[in-house]
């Protein structure tokens, strides 16, 4: 676990990172919505997923701490294994008891730390539809927690660089923060009207 002051370091690198990046290859984010976006409050924040360009699109876009979600298997990755354990929030699901685990900390990073970021699909979507099927996982991680879920739509990342491809060319990326969505009183049984309505949302601003 990260103390609280090393979120907020890493945050900054990150955020840092991003802007020299996005500026080094001649991207622009155009970021709409932030009006939405509350610095006192703890997320889950969902994004659609089309394009490595997407990370440094929400670091720009959120002006506060945020770690992502990691499954266990990728802080194994040799050299890189230590930055994501450094950077984001890992998750063991591989037994009862660390699912257990993970899910008290997962509430414990959203109440006292900073908000996470989840990517509800899955994977790159690389199909010609808006979104592909969401994952229960983020709606059960905002459930338990009973935090806001934050949904943020990013558009034209794939223009510019391809899903899994390395090669990029400058140009703009739209990024548009939605209206953030209580949890408030909801349990496990509401997670499918959940999903479906910010899906929803999400679809109606990518169409």
């Amino acid at each position: 676990m990260i103390h609280k002051k090393g979120i907020h370091l890493s945050f900054r690198a990150i955020r840092l990172w991003s802007l020299l990046f996005s500026t080094f290859n001649r991207i622009i984010y155009k970021i709409k919505g932030k009006e939405h976006f509350n610095k006192k409050e703890n997320y889950v924040v969902i994004s659609n997923h089309t394009s490595f360009l997407d990370t440094p699109a929400i670091a720009q876009a959120i002006d506060a701490p945020f770690k992502a979600l990691a499954k266990k298997e990728l802080t194994k990755i040799p050299i890189f294994g230590f930055l994501i354990k450094m950077i984001t929030e890992v998750v063991d699901r591989s037994n009862p008891t660390s699912r257990q685990k993970s899910k008290e900390r997962l509430n414990e990073v959203l109440q006292s730390e900073s908000s996470i970021l989840v990517f509800p699909e899955g994977t790159m979507n690389r199909t010609d539809q808006p979104l592909q099927r969401f994952y229960d996982g983020a709606f059960r991680i905002a459930i338990d927690a009973q935090a806001p879920i934050l949904p943020i739509v990013i558009k034209d990342a794939a223009k510019l660089m391809k899903p899994s491809s390395f090669l990029m060319k400058p140009g703009k990326v739209h990024v548009q923060i939605l209206p953030s969505i209580s949890t408030e009183g909801l349990t496990q049984k509401d997670l499918p009207k959940l999903k479906e309505e910010v899906m929803e949302k999400m679809q109606e601003e990518l169409l």
